[in-house]
């Protein structure tokens, strides 16, 4: 019996990491899906593409082997993205976002603009404007939403967007009843906004294993 457990301590220190990583590597292939089960899935989830966009789009940013390896999570960063060829966004269901990417006049603007668009219209800005100061280091954003006027100064913090502004259309979505509201799926200083029903949330991450998050 000694023995037995001497070759077992032996063969742990031997082959332990070798075989952590082939356990690693084939768990993996094993529970992942193929990226067309993924696609498929996401079509059922309610995700479409845009006008002359197609999946070869969803390939363009990432490969076939990058989908496998990274179930759902990769693919739904990609239906979020703007496409390579087209300069487009490849859905409307979804938009990536780096927080850090306010550089000119004009981007909180297309902040807004941009969460109109995964909203389908149920957020309905007009007149939308802003301000970004450099030198006096001020920002402000301004619309109009179901005929109600609204202006938020911005805390500037250089190319920063500020995260409240996000937070205050999250409000004026339950103050003006909209079906949906707004998701987060964290990606260090980036995240991927969506636009979500309880129903629809709760359905995301059951067949993704995804946890987007309410904002």
């Amino acid at each position: 019996m000694k023995s037995i457990y001497i070759a077992l301590i032996v063969t742990t220190i031997l082959y332990g990491p070798g075989l952590y990583k082939f356990l690693k590597e084939n768990v993996h292939k094993i529970s992942k899906a193929s990226f067309e089960e993924q696609l498929t899935a996401f079509k059922q989830l309610g995700y479409t593409f845009n006008k002359n966009m197609d999946k070869h789009d969803l390939l363009s940013v990432y490969n076939e082997d990058d989908y496998e390896a990274e179930p759902y999570s990769l693919l739904y960063l990609a239906w979020a993205e703007i496409a390579d060829t087209k300069d487009k966004p490849i859905s409307n269901n979804c938009w990536y976002f780096d927080y850090e990417s306010i550089e000119n006049e004009g981007d909180y603007v297309a902040i807004i603009k941009n969460l109109e668009r995964i909203s389908d219209g149920q957020l309905n800005f007009t007149n939308v404007h802003d301000s970004i100061d450099f030198d006096n280091e001020t920002a402000w954003v301004s619309f109009d939403i179901n005929g109600t006027h609204y202006k938020y100064d911005l805390t500037f913090d250089n190319d920063w967007a500020d995260h409240t502004l996000f937070e205050n259309i999250q409000e004026l979505a339950a103050k003006h009843n909209t079906t949906g509201k707004l998701t987060v799926y964290p990606l260090g200083q980036s995240v991927i906004f969506d636009f979500m029903t309880e129903a629809e949330l709760e359905q995301f991450k059951k067949v993704t294993k995804l946890a987007p998050e309410w904002l």
